[in-house]
């Protein structure tokens, strides 16, 4: 009831204006709707910009990640591929030296062989309070390699005998190589001393 009086007494308050006075009240209530319009407007704007460029971003993420979904299948392909040779490999290097020396018509005069691990899982393995190592084996990765020397042959013959190690399915590169030719013609080889080396995963101790 206060409520309506209230009211009441505003309309009548209003009603006792003068038209100028009128005039000017409304001018005054629709400035303050249009101001509050003008507000409310601003900042439903300003969020509609705030989420469309959120949306542009992720837009823009999305559009990154298919253009780029294509070469990390590639990628991932390849690298299993990698992996599958480093768990297969039971190449016997010497061998395969000494047969595909043959071939050439080379002499292998000496190896020395040499191995290292490349990672160290098994090192950092967790250990229980009892020291003991816990959970499945693990497997590193493992450079066998084996230095070798080679006399009196020639460019075409290492070349050959390099190209038919290094083109196997099997990982296998000549990491090391040191030439020295003859005095009196430079295409024969006095001595060639060159390092061999084969990887795959073995498990560690």
């Amino acid at each position: 009831m206060a409520e309506e009086a209230r009211i009441d007494k505003l309309f009548g308050a209003f009603d006792r204006l003068t038209p100028r006075e009128k005039g000017l009240v409304g001018g005054l209530a629709a400035g303050v709707l249009i101001a509050a319009i003008a507000l409310v407007w601003m900042l439903v704007g300003q969020q509609m910009t705030a989420l469309e460029e959120r949306n542009q971003s992720l837009s823009d993420t999305l559009a990154r990640i298919q253009a780029g979904k294509e070469k990390y299948l590639q990628e991932k392909v390849r690298l299993d591929a990698d992996k599958k040779r480093l768990e297969t490999n039971e190449l016997k290097l010497v061998k395969l030296m000494e047969d595909q020396a043959a071939a050439q018509g080379i002499t292998i005069e000496d190896f020395k062989e040499a191995k290292r691990f490349l990672t160290e899982n098994a090192r950092k393995r967790k250990k229980n309070d009892k020291g003991e190592v816990t959970g499945p084996p693990v497997k590193d990765l493992v450079e066998e390699s084996q230095t070798v020397t080679l006399h009196n042959l020639s460019v075409d013959q290492l070349s050959k005998f390099m190209a038919s190690l290094e083109g196997r399915q099997e990982p296998v590169k000549v990491t090391r190589i040191s030439v020295q030719t003859q005095f009196s013609d430079r295409s024969k080889l006095r001595e060639v001393r060159m390092t061999v080396a084969t990887y795959r995963m073995e498990e560690g101790e």
